[in-house]
Parts: structure tokens; C-alpha cells; sequence
């Protein structure tokens, strides 16, 4: 049985918003960013735990632009780059936290960056 393609603007939101914040912590611990195939890995244990589903095309348009979207992030909040902050942005399920106000800004800023793509 395959699952139905149901990520409408928020979850597309909150899987970009949890692939940045996936990058910036691989970018914390090792010093580098997330190769494309973790970041394919990191969508699709996103969309098991969240019990998402999205075609090749959205799954490659969210995923590509991560790693950008990250890189600018982390110019803009170095701090961001630190271990102990950006591991706060997780929680223990894997899930970003939204009780951080900085998580939610990015998710924010995602949802703005979506839309202005066209994607609504």
C-alpha cells in the first residue's frame, strides 16, 4: 500500500524547516553539511514519523534547497553553528521544536519562502 501525497503548505514548511535544522546540526557535530544522500535519508525519516507523503519531485525541491537555506541561516545566526544550541531545535522523537522561538521563526520563514516559490 503507498501512501497518499498529503503534504499541503505547513508540512512542506515543517519538513524544509526540519531538513535546515537536520543540516546546520551535521554542520554543529562534523563540520560538514549533510551529503545529498543523508538529506534524502532525512526526508524520508521525516515522512515516516510524520506519516507524510510527497512525490520524487516535491521530496528532491524541498530537499535540494535545504542545504542553501541552512548555509544562509547559519550567516545570518552564527550561534546557530553551535552544538548545544542547534541541538535544543530537536527534540528526542526527531521532531523540531516549536516550543524554541527560533524554530518557529524558521518554520515562518519557510511557509514565506514557500509561497513566494508557488507553492500554496
Amino acid at each position: 500500500m503507498s501512501t497518499p501525497l498529503n503534504l499541503d503548505l505547513q508540512a512542506r514548511a515543517e519538513l524544509l524547516a526540519y531538513l535546515v535544522v537536520s543540516q546546520l546540526l551535521a554542520k554543529a557535530i562534523t563540520g560538514e553539511w549533510l551529503s545529498p544522500l543523508h538529506t534524502v535519508e532525512s526526508t524520508r525519516l521525516w515522512l515516516l514519523k510524520n506519516g507524510g507523503g510527497a512525490d520524487l519531485i516535491d521530496r528532491a525541491r524541498l530537499s535540494s534547497c535545504a542545504a542553501g537555506l541552512a548555509k544562509r541561516v547559519a550567516e545570518r545566526t552564527p550561534a546557530l553553528l553551535k552544538r548545544d544550541i542547534v541541538g535544543g531545535l530537536i527534540t528526542e522523537n526527531l521532531r523540531i521544536d516549536f516550543r524554541v522561538s527560533i524554530t518557529r521563526e524558521i518554520y515562518q520563514a519557510y511557509i514565506n519562502h514557500l509561497v513566494d516559490m508557488g507553492w500554496t
